[in-house]
């Protein structure tokens, strides 16, 4: 070649991208056949054969949800590219926590992950500067209400009904959902089922998309269980779960989610969702310790009831909760009481949490025995980039005038994003508020819609398919309740 000749190949972004996560696929495959390889070593009915069966999982939804960035059939927006990668990064988190949880050390982790976590890390900038390096990617600023869509949804066809007397196709849930690995994957699956207390485990795949269950009302179709950490077949939070879905576009209407294993066993959940565009309508999600576990991606929370005492709320999902409602249950003797906490370990990660229009008060457990406990508090940061912001929501008096508290491992308070905007109630005053750098009284409305459903999850690309209703922007008025 002649020395005077030079060669520039100049590749956009995007490719530039796409490059870094197919290396990181391609590294998450070298990974899987390691952890595979360590689990196997293990002998059966052994805590860490389980653990790392659990990571096996883990390791095999990143090179899964990685696949989708590079899929562009799915025509992905820059915030999904950024969340998806994000979703990859926490998989590692959780297989982590697994350990962590059961107090058991593991060197050979960090030592299998090293490479494939800091491909991830290099994707992730690069999605960030792709997307702007803001969190409002959404063009201007509507305020719609797809309240008209309701009809809709109430007349959605059942594929398939479960019924505990025989008289659907199905007597479990489980069963239904295995059913739908027949289906042709683009179409919606609908699942009826129909009034009764369904004591069972149910687990739907990251294979089986697209899948809609439906039920009679709140206390009306319940699925329960009762596991906690610990017991038989629960050696992850994960494995606690009642009701648990790993696929895209999953929708919940009109049912009842329980773990009824009661504060004195701790962490226990009642659902589970690492659902990427799931929408949870009109639906009761009842435990104690860890009720709800928001893995990961985008998910949307629309007039449900929440209830729990430690952490009831948490994972490292993006999500937004408008107009439920949370209750603080009776906790362990001298226990205390907190909503969130939020599983954002990098800045870069598209993570948080936004509740509009929520209620923040007592469950009628809780009410006649409020001064036995110590007060409440709206959230703690469970990693050091935690995001939560309440906005146009009640507080009830049991809120602590901290409003939030510290985390017990590290001090986050410079690196967590906690925001309020517009409350009212008792508990709602920002006065005597935590003094961190971290914490934030919202007075601009700009900085407010970035936490709506039009910005913070861009729930006007893809909720009106769901037909659950929402408020894609502020609400023009205080709530009331």
């Amino acid at each position: 070649m002649n020395r005077n000749t030079s060669i520039a190949t100049t590749i956009s972004a995007k490719e530039f991208l796409d490059l870094t996560v197919q290396a990181a696929i391609d590294e998450s495959h070298v990974v899987l056949k390691k952890v595979q390889d360590i689990e196997s070593r293990f002998p059966n009915n052994v805590l860490g054969k389980g653990l790392w069966r659990s990571c096996v999982d883990y390791i095999d939804g990143i090179g899964f949800t990685l696949k989708e960035v590079l899929d562009h059939t799915l025509k992905p927006t820059p915030l999904d590219v950024q969340t998806w990668i994000s979703a990859a990064l926490n998989y590692i988190t959780m297989c982590e926590n697994g350990f962590e949880l059961n107090k058991m050390t593991n060197s050979m982790l960090p030592t299998v992950t090293t490479n494939l976590t800091q491909l991830l890390l290099n994707s992730l900038a690069i999605s960030v500067v792709i997307r702007g390096g803001n969190n409002n990617n959404t063009p201007g600023f509507v305020d719609w209400n797809y309240s008209t869509l309701l009809s809709d949804l109430a007349q959605e066809k059942a594929d398939v009904v479960v019924a505990q007397d025989g008289s659907g196709d199905f007597k479990t849930i489980q069963e239904a959902v295995d059913s739908a690995d027949s289906r042709r994957q683009s179409k919606r699956f609908v699942i009826y089922v129909k009034a009764g207390v369904y004591q069972e485990y149910v687990f739907i795949p990251k294979e089986v998309s697209y899948i809609t269950v439906l039920g009679d009302g709140i206390n009306k179709t319940i699925i329960t269980g009762d596991r906690f950490l610990g017991t038989v077949n629960a050696d992850t939070l994960q494995q606690t779960s009642t009701f648990q879905v790993w696929s895209r576009g999953f929708i919940a209407r009109d049912i009842t989610f329980q773990n009824t294993a009661g504060a004195e066993k701790h962490q226990a959940v009642a659902f589970l969702s690492g659902s990427d565009e799931s929408a949870v309508y009109r639906c009761s999600i009842e435990g104690y310790q860890d009720t709800l576990y928001t893995t990961s991606y985008k998910q949307f929370y629309k007039e449900c009831q929440i209830f729990g005492t430690v952490d009831f709320i948490f994972g490292n999902a993006l999500a937004v909760f408008q107009d439920c409602e949370t209750y603080f249950r009776t906790p362990v003797p001298h226990g205390g009481l907190v909503i969130t906490a939020h599983g954002r370990q990098n800045e870069n990660q598209s993570t948080g949490y936004s509740l509009q229009g929520c209620k923040i008060a007592a469950a009628e457990d809780l009410k006649p025995i409020m001064d036995q406990y110590k007060k409440s508090f709206l959230g703690r940061p469970w990693f050091p980039y935690a995001r939560v912001v309440y906005m146009q929501s009640f507080l009830d008096d049991l809120v602590d005038p901290k409003g939030w508290l510290d985390s017990e491992q590290s001090d986050y308070s410079g690196t967590c994003y906690y925001g309020e905007y517009e409350n009212n109630g008792p508990g709602s005053p920002t006065s005597d508020r935590v003094k961190w750098d971290g914490y934030h009284v919202i007075t601009d409305g700009k900085i407010a819609e970035e936490f709506t459903v039009d910005n913070f999850i861009e729930g006007s690309n893809w909720l009106p398919e769901t037909s659950v209703p929402f408020t894609a922007g502020l609400k023009t008025l205080t709530v009331e309740h």
